[in-house]
Parts: structure tokens; C-alpha cells; sequence
């Protein structure tokens, strides 16, 4: 069987945990899904694992799973390795007049986590890999960031029309995540990549990112005729 990254045509020779084991207890092992992968892409976005669940479990608050996780998976490697992962989590933090103290995220790091999670998702959901025609763009709705408001109620739209769970004609797939304390995702899409899909997450009941893997060749072909319609018209 194939890897489950999109693109990638090497031989899944390993078993990728979606998401990773750190988002879990060690008795809570009936929620770890795996996907076959290629070793180049189980191994891509593992050094950021513990990075995005720290920002998970920081922004999920005050939620008692998030601050649980925190405690056993976070904590205890905040000072490993010369202090790494506190010094991430730190990088161009600051303080506010009121004694605050303002904590940056690397969106880079976070897309490239949820790039996988969701590629992993789709392949759980269907057995089949991504295909190479879709783009996928993150919108993270629960960072608290200075953003532009028409763009604001644009992702507030989006998570309104992607609440609850899919319309039958658009249940992709179920790939039967089972732990609601701490991860769920609901797909959106009609099946074997008849249209665009969107992925929901949600860790622990608060953190929700919505994924959207968009059919760019579709969406191409159906610009081209609208183009040539208008183009038609003024003859």
C-alpha cells in the first residue's frame, strides 16, 4: 500500500498515528488511528508534534482535558534538550501594559501538522491518498488574533455552514474517531473526490480548525466556462 501523503508514490512502510500518540494518555489507546506512510513523511512533522499540542492545549483553556494533557505531555519536555520547546513557545513573546504576556504562534508549524492530520483524515476515511489536484488552506478558529473583521465573519460563515454533522450526500467518509474528550473530526465532502472537501477538527470540544482541501482543476474548469459564456454574450 501507498503513503498516505498527497503526492507521495513511495511504499507505506511504517504507521503514521493520526493524531500522534503525544495527544494521548497511555490508557487511552483506542483512539490512535494509523495510516500507512513512507518513513521521509512519518517522520516530517513529528519535531512539531508536542509544539502544536502545547498551542492546542494553551488555547483550548480553560477546558480540564486540555490543562490534563498539558500537565503529563506538555510540561515535562518544556525544559528537554536545553529547554526547545519553551523556547518556541516564547520566541517574540510580549508583554502587555496590563503584565500579560502576548505568545506569538508559528502558523508555518501549524499548517504544516494540520497539512498531514488532514491528509491522514482522507486517507483513513476513503483508503485512498489525496489527489495532487486539491490545494488545502487552514483556518484556525480558535487562535485569538488581531485579523482583518470582513475576514473575521468570512471563516464565521464558514464555521456556521460546517456545523453539525454532513448532509448524506456529503458524508465523504467516517474514519471513526471515538475519543470526544479529545479529538473528533467530521469530513465534508461527496465521495471518491467528487467535489472539494472540508475537514472539521476539534480537540477537546474547543479548539476547532477547519481544513479545506480545495479541487483546484474543478474549480478551473468551471471558471473557463463562465468565461467563455461571458465571452459568448458580448459577440
Amino acid at each position: 500500500m501507498s503513503c498516505y501523503f498527497q503526492g507521495c508514490s513511495q511504499k507505506g512502510v511504517t504507521k503514521e498515528h493520526i493524531p500522534p500518540k503525544a495527544f494521548f494518555p497511555k490508557d487511552e489507546k483506542d483512539q490512535l488511528l494509523t495510516v500507512k506512510s513512507c518513513v521521509a513523511h512519518n517522520n516530517a512533522k513529528s519535531k512539531d508534534d508536542l509544539y502544536v499540542l502545547a498551542q492546542i492545549c494553551m488555547n483550548a483553556s480553560p477546558s480540564n482535558r486540555a490543562r490534563e494533557i498539558f500537565l503529563k505531555k506538555v510540561k515535562p519536555q518544556l525544559e528537554f534538550n536545553n529547554g526547545a520547546l519553551r523556547k518556541k513557545l516564547a520566541a517574540g513573546s510580549v508583554q502587555l501594559p496590563d503584565g500579560t504576556v502576548k505568545y506569538p504562534v508559528d502558523t508555518n508549524r501549524l499548517n504544516e501538522f494540520f497539512d498531514a492530520l488532514s491528509c491522514g483524515i482522507v486517507f483513513k476515511s476513503c483508503g485512498a491518498a489525496l489527489p495532487g489536484n486539491y490545494s488545502i488552506k487552514h483556518v484556525y478558529r480558535s487562535l485569538i488574533s488581531e485579523q482583518d473583521p470582513v475576514m473575521s465573519q468570512i471563516e464565521t460563515d464558514i464555521e456556521a455552514f460546517y456545523s453539525g454533522k454532513p448532509m448524506e450526500f456529503m458524508e465523504f467518509g467516517k474514519p471513526n474517531t471515538n475519543n470526544e474528550r479529545i479529538y473528533t473530526v467530521e469530513v465534508f465532502g461527496i465521495p471518491n473526490f467528487g467535489s472539494s472537501i472540508t475537514l472539521v477538527h476539534l480537540f477537546f470540544g474547543k479548539f476547532k480548525v477547519i481544513a479545506m482541501l480545495t479541487n483546484v482543476v474543478k474549480n478551473t474548469a468551471k471558471k473557463s466556462k463562465h468565461s467563455d459564456a461571458v465571452s459568448g454574450a458580448g459577440v
